[in-house]
């Protein structure tokens, strides 16, 4: 169930990412949606259904973006290993560590992106905007909090909500039957 919900809520931000958000002006700064997400998989999810949906999200990226395919897949899949590693040795769980946990991780994201592309594309030429980038770090900085904040608790209620129903269709066991009295 909350898999499930994990994966329609990354397609339903992606989809809010490349449809509504696009529309806003350059100056205004367009979050990206899909990398907090991740970054919250890679925080709160255990590893393997993380690691499932983050290489998921990050075809489909690749799909909507129309860069190299396995480009984004590849830099979201080391990005949520280092954040599983780091998530088990430090306490980034506090919300005073995610913000500049959310903008090192989006620089590291972005720089990748932009040197996995040169790399790939020698004859082309890339410009690296320093502006906007630290301009989408502070932006996704700024809405971190409240981003996780309502993810862990769509979560949490979804979680308890899958064990309400498994509970409500188990049998309940109402001590020994076969112990003679």
């Amino acid at each position: 169930m909350v898999l499930s919900f994990l994966f329609l809520s990354g397609v339903a931000l992606l989809l809010l990412q490349t449809t509504l958000l696009s529309f806003l002006p350059e100056w205004f700064g367009r979050p990206n949606l899909l990398f907090l997400f991740i970054v919250f998989l890679g925080t709160y999810l255990d590893i393997y259904k993380g690691a499932v949906l983050t290489l998921v999200f990050g075809l489909i990226m690749d799909i909507f973006s129309g860069v190299f395919l396995g480009l984004h897949p590849v830099i979201f899949l080391v990005l949520f290993f280092i954040l599983q590693f780091l998530s088990r040795h430090l306490t980034i769980n506090e919300s005073i560590y995610q913000i500049p946990l959310v903008a090192l991780s989006y620089l590291f994201t972005a720089s990748s992106i932009f040197i996995f592309t040169s790399i790939l594309t020698p004859e082309n030429w890339l410009y690296w905007a320093w502006g906007n980038e630290i301009l989408q770090a502070l932006i996704l900085s700024m809405i971190c909090i409240p981003f996780f904040n309502l993810f862990h608790w769509l979560t949490t209620v979804f979680d308890s909500n899958s064990k309400k129903a498994n509970n409500h269709f188990r049998r309940q066991k109402t001590g020994n039957r076969y112990r003679k009295q």
